[in-house]
């Protein structure tokens, strides 16, 4: 099948109340647009810039989900990978012979034969879509209960895998919900399962700041790693679908797009969602990470072994333990649950002043509502488990109903699947002072000499010792305005020219609020310059070959 831009919904398809009206209508439910429903008239008014499908297309397939969890990119015409380092480590610290220590060191190939596997990692390129919701709620009846709804829609899903797999076996197939179930769409993907090492720097100039700069800006994180796709016992030949790499990167106030697999937002949830979150999940989740970090220090710190082997597991229960915060802090905020709580007044108001949508849809949000104050009760898992199915088939019909409201002029919630998001090149007020739009590696010795070079914020010893050999005003790392989440790291930041600017490895800590309602004010993205990442592979680690190969200036390595 052609692997041409599907639509999914059309007005012809669902009623859209609000089809006239301009994207970004509701800006609190962000911007994480899906790659069928780019809002092109948006885009215009907003950037001045309509991609066409080319464009698009090429955008989409350089876009690669990395593992279980991450995002990254195609970057040279011979499969040669960009992500994240965080994303990447616990790939590398399982190759790492036992004598060498890849994860703390770094790695750079020096040949083709030198790039050694990394086995059980597998990369996704999404390839087709298709909208499927017809086929979803085939046979579900309005007087269904909601073991029946369920039912259906399980039956419904592996009927529409099960036809994928037969049309196309080379491809892996997911339907995905949108809108909370209110759209589903049937992706296909190619899968990458032959991937190698190419680079990766020593681990405390990626993680540098540790946990204190974690979900911070100004940052200096060379959070990058490198992986090649190989196929059929060569690299794979990405000439059709890379971003190239410009490494001068882009201007303050340039419009940028992040492309990557943002994993969770929670935009749509009602109030009484938030504040059942606020008042009892976040605070119990956050004191059982408390418990499990508190067990693996007093481990690490008994045994120098443990301590190396549990390095990867510790950092990403750090990031857990100050994300999870940062989204209570978000539900903590008044600001914020004052712009949901209209927003949500808006919604209800539309949909009960239409005879249609309110004989369709009812009151979902009054169901919630009741049904969070069972939750608060239940006592066994059972009570619990079930009460969730129920929670998630209100979800479905809210879904539905914003759909029917707004279409595509709002995108849905995050799904760990492919988005595509705009911004701009921007620092912003923080602190008393404006935190500037880019950090160089002026900053980054400052940071290790007013710490006196205590970790977290020490730096490798070759990195003292190549600072002379450095140009200093090298830019590190640069903020956006471009939505993100868990999940995007390693996105590409992309400029209309469709070229590489960035590398998004994190958010500012007022990012965090996001989750469930979209604020640019102050929140940013935080990216790895390009330039950074091509001083430190000719300075630090004199790999003028792989330079070569992602500028494009030569062939790169044999």
């Amino acid at each position: 099948m052609s692997m041409t831009l599907r639509r999914l919904l059309t007005a012809a398809s669902c009623l859209l109340l609000a089809a006239a009206a301009p994207a970004q209508a509701h800006k609190e439910l962000g911007k994480m647009w899906t790659f069928e429903g780019v809002p092109l008239d948006y885009f215009e008014s907003e950037h001045g810039f309509v991609p066409d499908e080319a464009w698009l297309e090429r955008v989409r397939l350089s876009a690669l989900k990395f593992g279980g969890g991450c995002s990254s990119s195609f970057i040279s015409p011979r499969g040669l990978v960009l992500t994240n380092h965080h994303c990447a480590r616990g790939h590398v610290a399982e190759a790492s012979p036992e004598d060498q220590d890849w994860l703390g060191e770094g790695f750079i190939a020096r040949s083709l034969a030198e790039e050694p596997r990394l086995r059980g990692l597998e990369l996704r390129q999404l390839v087709e879509m298709f909208d499927v919701t017809d086929e979803m709620n085939a046979g579900i009846d309005p007087g269904d209960d909601e073991a029946t709804i369920r039912l259906k829609l399980r039956d419904n899903r592996q009927q529409i895998l099960a036809r994928s797999r037969r049309e196309a076996p080379d491809l892996e197939p997911q339907v995905v919900s949108l809108y909370q179930g209110g759209v589903y769409a049937l992706y296909r993907y190619r899968v990458y399962d032959d991937v190698r090492l190419v680079a990766t720097p020593h681990l405390q100039s990626a993680k540098f700041g540790g946990d204190p700069d974690n979900f911070t800006y100004p940052r200096f994180g060379l959070d990058f790693a490198m992986v090649r796709v190989w196929q059929d016992g060569h690299p794979l030949d990405s000439s059709d679908f890379y971003l190239p790499w410009k490494t001068s990167g882009a201007e303050e106030g340039e419009t940028v797009f992040t492309v990557g697999f943002p994993g969770d937002t929670g935009r749509l949830k009602t109030v009484a969602q938030m504040e059942y979150l606020r008042d009892e999940v976040y605070p119990q989740q956050i004191e059982r990470i408390e418990q499990m970090l508190a067990s693996m220090y007093e481990r690490a710190e008994a045994d120098p072994a443990q301590a190396k082997a549990m390095r990867s597991r510790i950092l990403n229960m750090e990031n857990a333990r100050k994300a999870f915060q940062g989204y209570l802090d978000g539900l903590r905020n008044e600001r914020i649950m004052a712009a949901k709580a209209k927003a949500e007044a808006e919604i209800r108001r539309a949909v009960a002043e239409n005879p249609e949508l309110s004989r369709r849809f009812g009151d979902p949000w009054a169901d919630i509502e009741a049904l969070i104050e069972e939750m608060r009760t239940a006592s066994s898992r059972a009570e619990q488990r079930e009460l969730a199915r129920r929670e998630q088939l209100l979800e479905k019909r809210i879904g539905e109903a914003y759909f029917a409201v707004y279409g595509t002029t709002i995108p849905p919630d995050a799904t760990g699947t492919l988005r595509i998001s705009d911004g701009r090149v921007a620092g912003y007020p923080y602190n008393g002072t404006i935190a500037p739009w880019f950090t160089s590696l002026y900053g980054l010795y400052a940071r290790h000499t007013e710490f006196g070079g205590r970790p977290p914020f020490n730096l490798p010893q070759i990195w003292l010792d190549k600072e002379a050999d450095l140009d200093l005003h090298t830019p590190f790392n640069f903020v956006c305005t471009c939505d993100i989440i868990g999940g995007n790291s390693g996105s590409p930041v992309v400029n209309t020219e469709g070229e590489l600017v960035g590398l998004a490895f994190d958010g500012n800590i007022e990012m965090l609020g996001n989750m469930y309602v979209y604020d640019d004010a102050v929140a940013r993205t935080v990216a790895v310059h390009p330039s950074i990442v091509i001083e430190a592979l000719k300075v630090i680690f004199g790999a003028d070959e792989l330079v070569e190969e992602i500028e494009g200036t030569g062939p790169g390595y044999d």
